[in-house]
C-alpha cells in the first residue's frame, strides 16, 4: 500500500512539475508567433495521441464518440475552449505575463466551485463562499491596480474551468476526449499553418525550433499520461493539494529567471488567493476528518 502511494506521489510530482515548467519551454520558441505554436501543439498532439490510441487498441472508441451528433458537437465546444486556454497561456508566457498565468491557475479552482454550484447545484459551504468572495476581491485589486480587467488571469481559468465542467458532464474518457478535441481543430490548425508557409512566415525546416515545435505536443501528452498514472494510487484530494505547484513554481521561474515585477498589487492578489485556497482545503480537510 505504501509502496503504492510512493509511486502515485512520483507521478503526480512529475506532472506538476512539467505543467510548471511549461514557461521554460515555451520561452524556448519566443520567436514564433503565439497563434502558430498553437496550431503546431495541436497538430502534433493530435498525431501523438493517434500513435498513442493506435498503440492501446483504443481507437475504435474514437469512432464512437465521434458518429454521436451531441458528443462530436460538445467535444469541438470543449476542442474550442481548450485550444483558447492554450494560445492565452502561450501568448501570455511569450510577452513576459507569466505572473498573470500563476495568477490564473491559482483562481481556476475557485471557478471550478463556482461553476459547479451554477451548473451542477452543488452546494456551497461557508468557507466555499467565504473563498469565493476572496477571489473576487483579488479580481478587483487588479482592476483597480490596471485599471482594465486583468484578461490573461481570468480568461485562463474561466476557460479552463467550463473546459473541465462540460467534460464532467459529457463523461469522455481524456485521452479519447483529448484525441477527438485535437481532431475537430486539426482542419483549422493545418489550414492555417499552410497559410503561414504559402506566405513564408512558416516556422518548418530542420533545425531547432521545428524541433521545439514537434515536442509541443510531447509536452501535451506526457503530463497527461504521468497524471492518470497517479490517480490510480493517490485519492482526488492529495492530488487537489498537489495541483498548486504549477502555478507556484510559473510564479518563481516568472520572478527569478525571467525578472518580472511582482509589484504590492500583485502581492495582495496572490495572498487573497492564497488565503481563499487555504480556507477551502481547511474546511475539506474538517469535513474529511468528520
Amino acid at each position: 500500500m505504501e509502496e503504492n502511494r510512493t509511486k502515485g506521489l512520483m507521478f503526480a510530482l512529475a506532472t506538476f512539475v512539467m505543467w510548471g515548467v511549461f514557461p521554460i519551454f515555451f520561452k524556448l520558441i519566443k520567436d514564433v508567433d503565439a497563434v502558430q505554436i498553437l496550431a503546431h501543439r495541436v497538430v502534433w498532439s493530435f498525431l501523438l495521441l493517434l500513435v498513442f490510441l493506435c498503440f492501446t487498441h483504443r481507437l475504435k472508441n474514437v469512432a464512437r464518440l465521434l458518429s454521436t451528433p451531441k458528443i462530436a458537437l460538445t467535444l469541438l465546444c470543449t476542442g474550442l475552449l481548450i485550444s483558447t486556454n492554450w494560445g492565452i497561456y502561450i501568448y501570455a508566457v511569450n510577452s513576459d505575463q507569466i505572473l498573470a498565468t500563476s495568477l490564473g491557475y491559482f483562481i481556476n479552482p475557485l471557478f471550478s466551485v463556482l461553476l459547479g454550484a451554477l451548473f451542477l447545484r452543488e452546494q456551497l459551504s461557508a468557507a466555499a463562499k467565504l473563498s469565493l468572495l476572496l477571489a473576487f476581491a483579488a479580481i478587483g485589486v487588479q482592476i483597480y491596480a490596471l485599471g482594465r480587467l486583468p484578461i490573461i488571469s481570468l480568461v485562463l481559468p474561466l476557460s479552463f474551468a467550463f473546459y473541465g465542467l462540460i467534460r464532467k458532464k459529457v463523461k469522455v474518457p481524456s485521452f479519447e476526449g483529448l484525441f477527438c478535441e485535437t481532431a475537430l481543430m486539426l482542419l483549422p490548425a493545418l489550414a492555417f499553418l499552410i497559410y503561414c508557409a504559402l506566405k513564408g512566415s512558416g516556422a518548418f525546416g530542420f533545425n531547432v525550433n521545428s524541433a521545439l515545435l514537434f515536442a509541443s505536443g510531447l509536452i501535451t501528452i506526457l503530463p497527461l499520461l504521468t497524471f492518470a498514472v497517479s490517480t490510480q494510487y493517490l485519492p482526488l484530494s492529495t492530488i487537489g493539494f498537489m495541483q498548486y505547484i504549477s502555478p507556484s513554481m510559473s510564479m518563481l521561474i516568472a520572478v527569478f529567471i525571467y525578472g518580472e515585477e511582482l509589484e504590492s498589487y500583485k502581492i495582495l492578489s496572490f495572498s487573497l488567493i492564497w488565503f481563499g485556497l487555504a480556507v477551502v482545503g481547511l474546511d475539506g480537510l474538517r469535513r474529511k476528518n468528520g
